[in-house]
């Protein structure tokens, strides 16, 4: 396969140490994968390996603030052993790998100080051996990695003048969509290249919360007062930005997220529902809104930007009345979950997640346990649990349509 490196076409011939583009086709090869990833580290040199299962179009590139490198694949999936977190050491922090996209796989490299590509090969497949990508990483300088780094930046800025073609905005899909009565958009958190907490025996949160979100989204269709709908109905995807605008642009009366956490303490365990105020409860809630608003750098997105003179104006005039009535929807699940499901102490607490700052929108925040403890894990892997809070909730969903004034 022809590969080739964009920066080695530059006047500065320093930036090919970074940009490196390979025959990146449009479609993924028929069934293609990503079979295996490993990291092999010296003090100065580090070696990436991707077994693949054909060889596939890939590309590579820099992204800052943290310093990270991306390499992306034109691929099907990642096969069912390929491991999608690598530690690292010397110059690599650590890896995610994942899908970002239908048939485009990412892999993102949190590094420990800036790096330059010494080589890059894409081997084709040879006896038992796989075809590999494999990437030999140095140290480099802060100029060189930065000069990258502005190059990707007005090569998508260019990109982004050129006209383009009409699309239609992605919208989530809603379970018996009338129109007219209030629309209740759950988002199940994480998902794609990005999986959340894990769990000991290798259980992920992105997949248990999506199970939850169409058991509950199920339980308040069967209401038959509500339009229900989710950010994602399968192993997809979202930025922050883009879970936000959606219910904005749908106008939804209720966003739900849905998340089950862990902590480096494993005796916490335990449900809690939150609400956003820039003034963490206390420490934990600190540490789990911070976690949960790095889901893009783990993804290799740069993290959302907030305009903090515009936000301090729409609180003034629009959050506060939907912060009332998200504190109104908070206390009213927490009624419902406090005694049938466990629960952390003073489960009805506040922090900055960024997931809930929609300033017309009533959202909430639903932590529905530990997969670091090991009795929350029990519960939140079985159907039969995610089922009864699943119906919980639709209850107390219900109770704050019943007791609030909607505008």
């Amino acid at each position: 396969m022809r590969h080739w490196g964009l920066g080695r076409y530059f006047a500065a011939f320093i930036l090919s140490v970074l940009l490196c583009w390979g025959a990146f086709a449009q479609t993924a090869a028929t069934e293609s994968q990503i079979l295996d990833v490993r990291i092999a580290s010296a003090p100065e040199r580090s070696r990436i390996v991707f077994d693949l299962s054909a060889e596939v179009g890939y590309s590579t590139f820099p992204i800052d603030e943290p310093d990270r490198l991306v390499v992306e694949f034109s691929v099907n999936g990642l096969a069912e052993l390929a491991p999608t977190t690598v530690e690292g050491s010397g110059l690599l922090s650590k890896m995610s790998v994942g899908m970002i996209d239908d048939g485009l796989a990412r892999a993102v490299i949190f590094l420990n100080e800036p790096v330059q590509i010494a080589d890059i090969n894409l081997l084709a497949a040879e006896g038992n051996q796989p075809a590999r990508l494999v990437i030999e990483l140095e140290p480099g300088t802060r100029e060189v990695f930065d000069a990258a780094v502005d190059a990707i930046k007005q090569q998508r800025q260019a990109e982004a003048a050129q006209p383009q073609p009409e699309t239609v905005p992605v919208t989530p899909k809603v379970a018996n969509g009338s129109g007219t009565r209030p629309l209740i958009i759950i988002d199940p958190g994480h998902g794609g290249i990005d999986m959340g907490a894990e769990g000991v025996n290798g259980e992920f949160e992105k997949n248990i919360v999506l199970q939850v979100a169409k058991r509950l989204q199920a339980e308040l269709v069967a209401l038959d007062r509500f339009d229900v709908a989710l950010t994602r109905d399968g192993d997809a995807f979202l930025t922050l930005n883009e879970r936000v605008q959606l219910a904005r642009d749908n106008q939804a009366n209720l966003f739900i997220s849905l998340h089950a956490d862990s902590f480096d303490q494993p005796e916490v365990r335990g449900g809690s529902v939150y609400t956003r105020d820039e003034n963490a409860t206390d420490v934990l809630d600190k540490v789990l809104a911070e976690n949960e608003n790095q889901a893009d750098l783990v993804a290799g997105f740069s993290p959302p930007e907030v305009d903090n003179a515009v936000v301090d104006i729409l609180v003034d005039l629009m959050r506060r009345e939907t912060r009332r009535q998200s504190y109104v929807a908070a206390q009213q699940v927490v009624r419902q979950l406090s005694g049938r499901v466990p629960m952390r102490p003073h489960p009805l607490r506040q922090a900055d997640f960024f997931v809930l700052q929609a300033p017309e929108v009533p959202s909430v925040l639903i932590e529905l346990g530990f997969l670091s403890n090991r009795a929350d894990l029990n519960n939140l892997s079985q159907a039969e649990w995610q089922q009864k809070v699943a119906h919980t909730l639709s209850l107390g969903i219900a109770k704050y349509f019943d007791v609030s004034v909607q505008p």
